[in-house]
């Protein structure tokens, strides 16, 4: 089987469900935040501060580099992974992309609760917050919207989502 690259906006649940489905489809799970930040040896919010975005963004094209000929993995890939460095479509050739997509208010109380870790939203206040959310999906939408899958307000359940992914893999 192809290697399954998870993405969506921050906060979509793509940590969550690819641990979840990862367990159900016997894959293995490898996050592109953590990867890069056990490479770097420091956390993504430290990379942002002390080397800044495009260096990230880089790293990010990096890891995606490495990942030639892997099968049998589920990527978690950050939010703006796929919109930097044409790296939508270098995820749709490599293997299935699936969008996690959910309404912005669920990613605003998603985003609330860990997001001093996270570093583009970490000193915003609630209206900011919100406001950032409503900017970047509405200009990420169209490139998530390149992903094989589509999925809607994903939950824990991924029964649909494995069902998706084999009718997917058949064609």
């Amino acid at each position: 089987m192809k290697t399954i690259f998870l993405v969506g906006f921050m906060g979509a649940g793509k940590s969550t469900i690819g641990k979840k489905l990862a367990k159900a489809i016997g894959y293995q799970l490898i996050d592109s935040d953590k990867e890069i930040s056990n490479q770097e040896g420091i956390s993504i919010s430290q990379l942002f501060e002390t080397k800044g975005e495009a260096y990230f963004r880089q790293k990010e094209k990096e890891f995606i580099n490495q990942l030639v000929g892997s099968e049998n993995c589920i990527i978690a890939t950050g939010g703006g992974l796929p919109i930097f460095n044409n790296l939508m479509e270098e995820l749709n050739q490599k293997g299935i992309t699936v969008y996690l997509r959910i309404k912005p208010s669920t990613i605003l109380l998603r985003l609330k609760e860990g997001q001093k870790k996270r570093p583009l939203i970490a000193n915003l206040n609630e209206e900011q917050l919100e406001s950032f959310i409503t900017e970047k999906l509405v200009e990420r939408e169209s490139i998530y919207l390149k992903a094989h899958l589509i999925i809607d307000e994903p939950d824990q359940k991924i029964d649909r989502l494995t069902h998706l992914l084999h009718l997917h893999q058949k064609n």
